[in-house]
């Protein structure tokens, strides 16, 4: 309820040579390290931003054209809940893939999010139709998903079964490039690294175990934390059945700029970016306060389950900045509602359980079967154990009502007392306690 007022088939070879005479293309040697300049050349068609720059110096650094020649390589991208400049991260790896003659398909990397529209998706059929790549978006329910191992977690006591279930796109490579974005993660401690791969191509039966609550359970499956993580173990472990694994890993800073970019072997480039990410995502703060607003814009706004992000974060982040018993504020739009991929509505359900059902599943009170997209509400519900919750800017949602969080129109009918602050992008500066 409301409360208002006291408130994306290549061409032939002969033709790909022409086009790159016709771009200004060289010839190059083994390393792109040689020549930055030409790197720059070379990706002419991406967006001139700082993140382009720190792609292009990744690349010089660590582009083997000779590991990647006339072999096929699928590239596997997020999707937009992850803040990535497609023509700046992708027109350098694509023109390097272009000039070594590797045919090169584009993956978007969905997990069980909802497919791109034809209008989202027009920035990545640009880039891919520039390198003659191709594109495809991955259906974790589709009938030709391949199977390489049957459980990865068997050895391991307390792990669900995890099948190594993959797109074709995946499989069929002989060289796999994650491009991740690396920043804070409820689950895995931070996104991006093999989580490109082992959630975002992987099956239906995968990602909904990967999200079960075994792993919910653990104390360890928290947000910033990768080093004892079962999670983000997990999470190498169902990619190690795959060919040769490569990343391009950005710690994003604002939307045309990056900490940090790393491109090489696809663990080290994720270690080396984590890094980074643990010292720059982190706001450290001398008291508690009374409560938080979180104004989400951008893709995290487009539904509720990208959104609550926000309130997980802040609330179960190891020390959260907001006292116990106190308020977080979500702004969003939310124009989608809870959301419209499997995995959201997978939420909603759940949700309509109510905060105390889900918080009896989660300490195994009540037996239950799961699928992905439901491990957010059983995060939301642990938020709501720590402090209440209001939702402003949104319409209305009678899930939220179950999840006993109000929902008001604008920030000023909401009655906040005490001390507080706006923390104006709780996803790239989680506010805690020292």
């Amino acid at each position: 309820m409301r409360r208002r007022g006291p408130r994306r088939e290549r061409a032939p070879k002969a033709h790909r040579a022409d086009r790159r005479r016709r771009r200004g293309h060289e010839g190059r040697g083994e390393r792109a390290g040689r020549n930055r300049e030409t790197l720059g050349e070379k990706a002419s068609g991406g967006s001139v931003t700082p993140t382009n720059d720190a792609v292009i110096d990744a690349l010089a650094a660590g582009f083997q054209a000779a590991f990647f020649r006339g072999k096929k390589v699928t590239v596997a991208v997020p999707d937009l809940t992850r803040p990535l400049d497609y023509d700046a991260v992708l027109s350098p790896l694509l023109a390097l893939l272009d000039d070594a003659g590797a045919q090169v398909t584009l993956v978007v990397a969905l997990g069980l999010h909802r497919p791109l529209s034809r209008t989202e998706l027009l920035p990545l059929a640009e880039v891919a139709a520039r390198y003659d790549a191709r594109l495809v978006q991955h259906d974790a329910l589709a009938d030709d998903l391949v199977e390489l191992e049957a459980d990865v977690g068997a050895d391991h006591d307390g792990w669900p079964a995890l099948p190594a279930r993959y797109s074709p796109a995946i499989t069929n490579a002989d060289r796999i490039i994650c491009v991740g974005v690396v920043e804070p993660h409820q689950y895995a401690g931070f996104s991006g690294g093999a989580k490109t791969v082992s959630i975002g191509c992987a099956s239906h039966a995968t990602v909904s175990a990967m999200h079960g609550l075994e792993f919910l359970r653990d104390e360890r499956t928290a947000l910033g934390n990768v080093e004892d993580n079962p999670f983000q173990q997990a999470l190498w472990e169902l990619s190690h059945p795959l060919g040769p694994k490569w990343g391009l890993m950005i710690v994003p800073d604002g939307a045309d700029a990056c900490h940090a970019a790393q491109f090489g072997p696809l663990f080290a480039a994720f270690q080396s970016c984590v890094e980074v990410a643990q010292d720059v995502f982190f706001e450290d703060v001398d008291e508690p306060f009374d409560w938080l607003h979180l104004p989400v814009e951008g893709p995290k706004a487009v539904n509720f389950y990208q959104a609550s992000r926000a309130v997980t974060y802040a609330a179960l982040v190891d020390r959260p900045a907001v006292r116990e018993g106190g308020l977080l504020i979500l702004e969003a739009a939310c124009p989608e509602g809870i959301g419209q991929g499997a995995g959201e509505q997978a939420c909603a359900e759940a949700m309509m359980r109510g905060q105390e059902a889900l918080m009896a599943e989660l300490r195994g009170e009540r037996e239950v079967q799961t699928r992905g997209g439901q491990q957010r509400a059983y995060v939301l519900a642990r938020a709501l154990e720590w402090c209440d919750v209001a939702v402003v800017g949104a319409p209305e949602m009678p899930e939220l009502e179950a999840m006993g969080i109000a929902q008001y129109d604008s920030v000023d009918d909401v009655a906040a007392e005490g001390r507080g602050r706006v923390v104006e992008d709780v996803f790239h500066a989680v506010p805690r306690l020292k």
